[in-house]
């Protein structure tokens, strides 16, 4: 067995069997993961994934946040739920038009009213999209 193959069957066993807390004794500064890295004889360096399967991976990326303004025509705060007659959102390819939307929270439309014109900010959940920030205009 190669000695890289060895010192990561060794850790993994470690891990799976609760013993990683005895490496864990001494503090970051005193043997810091670089050096266990080396002492196991692994070479982190130049790592190539070119040639590994990464499908199935389920990927985290940051929701893209659109924007847009319009008239408040209804909020339900119990529900949270906004109902908002918005201009074109250019970042989804959306004319103006009527929609409602599920607030992030109810304390965003605290102070805001019926026929008051807001900027908004909404992101993807699902097939939904979520206001996430409103306020009056132009503040």
């Amino acid at each position: 067995m190669k000695k890289s193959t060895f010192a990561a069957s060794v850790m993994t066993f470690a891990a799976l069997s609760g013993i990683g807390s005895i490496f864990h004794a001494q503090t970051a500064d005193a043997y810091p993961l670089s050096q266990m890295v080396a002492d196991a004889g692994m070479d982190m360096n130049g790592m190539n994934m070119k040639n590994m399967n990464m499908n199935g991976m389920k990927m985290e990326t940051a929701p893209v946040i659109h924007r847009g303004s319009g008239t408040v025509q209804k909020i339900d705060a119990a529900k949270e739920v906004v109902t908002l007659v918005h201009g074109p959102i250019a970042s989804l390819n959306w004319p103006a038009m009527t929609m409602s939307f599920k607030l992030k929270n109810a304390a965003l439309a605290k102070g805001i009213k019926a026929g008051e014109t807001v900027d908004f900010e909404l992101v993807q959940s699902g097939s939904d999209y979520v206001v996430t920030h409103l306020q009056p205009s132009g503040k």
